[in-house]
């Protein structure tokens, strides 16, 4: 291994952690001639969803299949959150659900109409809904997030200095690839396990088409960033050529980063101009979120350069699900940027369907994860929206997953007194019932992306809690 190769690998540690990106421009997508055939690996997405879904508002009962007693107390403890004007539980759904198909022997119930994608994707067997499923026994926004990145409902400390599930996975996998952070900020999912090295396998891409430092090209141009980017690409080369021998020198490490980034930005942003601008559909993707919009750009082009990113795994977020109040349009903008017919994940996908790849198509390696920091409570507040509750419904999509649902939908228990003389669908603060650790969620995903992995990622999976023994068996294709 040459003297350079060395050094690239000694700042694996401090440098990929720490990679920012940029915004990019857009044209026609058939310029995808010029891009390098590549192999894109199964690669699990994890959507976080941060402020708490009311994942009962995604899923429905439907009113001529489920028993009346249930739908009555339902319809009362949530109608407020609906707009005025439906006198009845049946006429509400046939106005805001899709009847989806359900397995022979299935409940039958409905998806909220702006999530079109969702519905199909359902229908077509690509998606799993484990209801009743929980990532955080508390109520707090920090420590359930910080629990749900680490994969540790139970855990009760506010301490963030530990590894995430995402970073113990990608320790687990051949080649030591990466995880890929789209969002603005990194969070504790990818953490590894060293101490000290938490980042060492995590890549901030956060704005995929500015990946590289700047390179000056027109040497005549004389504003004041033309200027000094200039002389620090100048300087650096120049002092960095004398130190590379000094390794004893404090400053080399400086001079090590800076050729690491220039080696490694402009290898992706090379393959990215090889592929040309962003497809219309991608750069013209108008979302409530301009956030959630820049990480289904990046994730298309992570896809375009798997191999130079070594992704393993992405994680994605997308804020706002605090719906206290007013829940109606702010839960219906967030659902149809994520899930909606022309939202971000089908717009994504649809583009990443047309990269040329050797092995399967791209966008059947990917594998999406679909949760949030604790659920909403079962009954409506008296603001048109929801407070903090624990169990949701996690939600998995791919082309490796078994779809279905799994666990009880919604469960007769939630309509009858309980051991305390109280109805939940009538009692404000019942939650969904958390039945199903996420640790046990999670670790069907780690073994479909790596066979026998599981154990060192969720070492505590078989004490976990789950709804019934054997609920997830066959989950994953």
């Amino acid at each position: 291994m040459n003297e350079f190769m060395k050094r690239r690998e000694f700042l694996r540690n401090t440098v990929l952690g720490s990679v920012a990106f940029g915004a990019g421009m857009s044209l026609p997508g058939n310029l995808l001639a010029a891009c390098t055939t590549v192999e894109v690996p199964r690669t699990l997405v994890n959507l976080m969803f941060y402020g708490g879904m009311d994942s009962r508002f995604i899923f429905m009962p439907s009113p001529g299949h489920f028993d009346l007693n249930y739908l009555d107390k339902l319809w009362a403890a949530r109608a407020n959150l609906y707009p005025a004007g439906y006198p009845d539980y049946a006429s509400m759904f046939a106005a805001e659900y899709d009847a989806v198909t359900v397995p022979p022997g299935g409940v039958d119930f409905g998806i909220f109409k702006r999530c079109g994608w969702l519905k199909n994707e359902f229908n077509a067997g690509r998606v799993a809904v484990i209801a009743n499923s929980f990532c955080s026994r508390n109520r707090r926004h920090d420590q359930s997030q910080l629990n749900a990145n680490l994969g540790e409902p139970e855990f009760s400390d506010l301490y963030y200095n530990r590894s995430g599930w995402g970073g113990r996975l990608v320790e687990e996998l051949a080649g030591s690839p990466n995880t890929l952070e789209l969002s603005r900020e990194i969070s504790v999912y990818g953490n590894g396990t060293t101490d000290g090295e938490r980042l060492k396998n995590v890549i901030h891409a956060k704005d995929t088409r500015d990946i590289a430092l700047p390179n000056p090209e027109n040497w005549a141009v004389t504003d004041r960033r033309s200027v000094l980017t200039r002389a620090l690409k100048s300087y650096y080369e120049a002092r960095g050529s004398e130190l590379a021998n000094q390794t004893s020198s404090p400053f080399n490490l400086f001079f090590q980063h800076n050729q690491a980034f220039r080696v490694f930005g402009d290898q992706v942003k090379g393959r990215l101009d090889d592929c040309g601008p962003l497809p219309l559909e991608l750069s013209g993707l108008n979302l409530y979120s301009n956030r959630f919009e820049n990480q289904c750009r990046n994730l298309y082009d992570v896809c375009l350069a798997p191999d130079i990113l070594n992704v393993g795994t992405v994680s994605m977020r997308y804020d706002g699900w605090d719906t206290h109040n007013g829940q109606y349009g702010r839960i219906g903008n967030n659902l149809e940027d994520v899930f909606g017919s022309t939202g971000g994940l089908a717009t994504a996908l649809g583009q990443i369907a047309n990269i040329p790849t050797t092995g399967a198509p791209a966008v059947e390696q990917l594998t999406f994860c679909v949760s949030s920091d604790f659920g909403r409570q079962l009954r409506a507040n008296g603001d048109d929206g929801t407070d903090h509750g624990r169990g949701i419904y996690t939600i998995l999509a791919g082309y490796g997953i078994t779809g279905g649902v799994y666990g009880e939908m919604f469960p007769e228990r939630e309509s009858v007194e309980d051991g305390n003389g109280k109805i939940p669908l009538e009692t404000s603060g019942a939650d969904i019932d958390g039945l199903t650790s996420t640790e046990r969620v999670l670790a069907e995903a780690c073994e479909w992306m790596q066979p026998g992995s599981s154990g060192s990622v969720f070492p505590n999976v078989g004490a976990s809690d789950i709804e019934v023994p054997g609920l997830l068996d066959g989950l994953f294709a």
